[in-house]
């Protein structure tokens, strides 16, 4: 694995966009739809829960080190439970990546593209994701490097161009429903950054003291940039505009107007997420082809790289049917099952081995 290594700053960068990803588009919708005018505080919310769910993951980490969730699932639950339960991430990480690939396509005929076939969009990004899966993940990570400092400076130019418009009476009242939709918002959204996925090339960081920390500060970063996009869009656009637009981070880049100069620069936006969604699904492709390898013994999958992108296909051809449908899904359906993966499985391999931790001190006693 030594030629597989890559370094703290690399692995913040796979964190910072993971979890901007898509989320940069359709969180502040989500968030106010259930918590109106508190959707900002929502967004506070999600992301103290992401930090605990990093925190949840290194620990894990450090009860198994040097592997990967897929070979940590092993460890614990026995071979022939732990590749059942393996092959239920594996699916988990295709649906979701052919559910991403379908909103990418989506977004661009509808927003910018319209007479351009959905199918087109879809199957020129893919071929630069089976390129990423072809070459590795330390090209990817260090692809990621070149393109992380211009993430980073539109993302600041957004955030400044935005700053003129703000209205903060938008913002009120503060909590006029109380507490509860506001808890409901940021657990919802918190189970929208699969910060799992990172669980396997935690390991391949390369050793020394605070190797964590890339975890933690990376989940921080790309949290805090979300709540910046979600408190502007309560600020700018208003919370009714906000949660009636498919796409109100969108929205909100078409309302820049910097002394009737600087204006109509959305592709700013556009630009920002399209970047993070290039490593979001690189990192799932690599992440199902991880999977594969360790649950079926392989030494090599770099035959699995066609069929697992035509699957990727097919799913994003099926499942984003509509934004009605999407929407029904992901407010009705894909939290709960995300939180099964994110949540439930980890804390349960968590137990175990604190468990086996302390059953081992016991026997040497």
């Amino acid at each position: 694995m030594q030629d597989k290594r890559i370094d703290a700053k690399q692995f913040f960068i796979f964190t910072f966009c993971l979890t901007i990803g898509t989320s940069i588009l359709v969180t502040p919708a989500g968030l106010a739809h259930t918590a109106r005018e508190d959707a900002w505080i929502a967004s506070l919310v999600s992301l103290f829960i992401n930090l605990g769910m990093a925190v949840l993951y290194i620990a894990l980490s450090r009860f198994y080190p040097g592997q990967t969730l897929f070979e940590i699932i092993e460890s614990v639950l026995g071979k022939w439970l732990g590749k059942i339960v393996s092959l239920l991430y594996i699916f988990y990480f295709v649906v979701l990546s052919g559910t991403l690939l379908g909103n990418l396509g989506f977004f661009l005929t509808s927003e910018m593209m319209p007479e351009t076939p959905i199918e087109a969009i879809e199957v020129l990004f893919l071929v630069v994701a089976v390129m990423s899966a072809r070459l590795g993940i330390v090209v990817l990570a260090r692809v990621s490097e070149l393109l992380f400092p211009w993430v980073f400076i539109l993302f600041l130019i957004l955030v400044l161009a935005l700053t003129p418009q703000i209205q903060w009476n938008h913002i009120k009242p503060v909590l006029e429903d109380g507490w509860m939709p506001v808890l409901k918002a940021g657990g919802h959204t918190a189970m929208f950054q699969e910060l799992v996925v990172l669980m396997m090339f935690y390991p391949l960081i390369k050793s020394g003291a605070g190797k964590w920390k890339p975890y933690l500060a990376g989940t921080f970063a790309g949290n805090v940039s979300l709540f910046f996009i979600v408190l502007l869009s309560i600020l700018v656009l208003g919370i009714e505009q906000t949660e009636n637009s498919t796409f109100p981070a969108f929205e909100l880049a078409k309302d820049i107007n910097v002394g009737n100069f600087f204006q109509r620069v959305e592709g700013i936006l556009i630009t920002i997420w399209i970047l993070t969604f290039f490593i979001k699904i690189s990192l799932l492709f690599h992440s199902t082809l991880t999977g594969l390898r360790t649950v079926f013994g392989l030494k090599e999958s770099g035959h699995l790289i066609y069929p697992i992108a035509v699957i990727f296909l097919i799913i994003a051809w099926n499942t984003y049917i509509n934004t009605v449908y999407v929407g029904e899904i992901i407010e009705k359906v894909w939290g709960k099952a995300s939180s099964f993966y994110l949540l439930y499985i980890p804390v349960l391999l968590l137990a175990f081995g604190f468990v086996r931790q302390k059953w081992r001190l016991v026997q040497q006693q």
